[in-house]
């Protein structure tokens, strides 16, 4: 299960613009409800910043802390102003324990350095996926999935349906229904293949052989044709 984080709200007044709670520090956000209505709400913007510095934040159940007690949410969507990359809106999803929810979580890739693919054959790691799409109880969400690299040989995958899920977590029906895809690899580096391409010593020679032959062939060719027009 995830790690617990906590931020303060209070209930948003509808007279108040958003604008004007941003100029005070504040950021306008809604709390959207299992079967209730959604309920608007504010935080202060340096909450907010602060727990948006996890880079798991978004697969974290929050506690989120209002005068009438607490409730827990997940965060669904933050939205920036694209000329600072300051929050000016963020949306909350209430859940409880037994709330099924399907959410990206991170992945986490572990002993690449002893990859065998990496430390023995020279190859590089590939991530192909940073998250996975997964489904599960609100109070079984993992903050991240490990990605085991060790045993990786050049030239083989890890697909979404090998990875290994905690007990009560699975991937999720989009997952499910569509072809399964890798989430990373191990390649033959760009410095390998440029070695494998250049030529032998054996062909070399060979090569400067033909290239000898050839550019004697065609002088005595143009001297036969300079001793054929002396002739006419």
């Amino acid at each position: 299960m995830s790690e617990s984080t906590s931020i303060s709200a209070e209930i948003r007044e509808n007279n108040i613009s958003a604008k004007i709670l941003r100029k005070s520090g504040e950021i306008p956000a809604i709390v959207y409800g299992q079967e209730n209505d959604a309920k608007m709400v504010k935080v202060l913007e340096k909450d907010l910043v602060k727990i948006l510095e996890n880079p798991s934040i978004f697969s974290q159940v929050i506690e989120l802390n209002q005068n009438d007690g607490a409730e827990k949410v997940i965060l669904k969507e933050v939205q920036l102003n694209p000329s600072n990359d300051r929050p000016i809106h963020v949306d909350f999803q209430a859940v409880s324990e037994k709330t099924n929810i399907t959410i990206n979580v991170p992945l986490k890739f572990i002993n690449e350095e002893v990859c065998i693919g990496v430390k023995q054959e020279g190859g590089m790691i590939s991530h192909l996926k940073n998250e996975i799409e997964l489904t599960c109880s609100a109070q079984n969400l993992p903050e991240f999935i490990e990605i085991d690299m060790k045993d990786l040989v050049i030239g083989s995958n890890v697909m979404q349906s090998q990875i290994i899920l905690p007990e009560g977590v699975s991937l999720s029906t989009n997952i499910l229904n569509n072809q399964d895809q890798p989430v990373a690899s191990v390649n033959v580096t760009r410095a390998a293949l440029d070695i494998d391409d250049e030529p032998s010593e054996g062909e070399v020679d060979e090569s400067e052989e033909s290239t000898d032959e050839a550019s004697e062939t065609a002088d005595a060719a143009d001297e036969s044709s300079s001793e054929e027009e002396s002739k006419d």
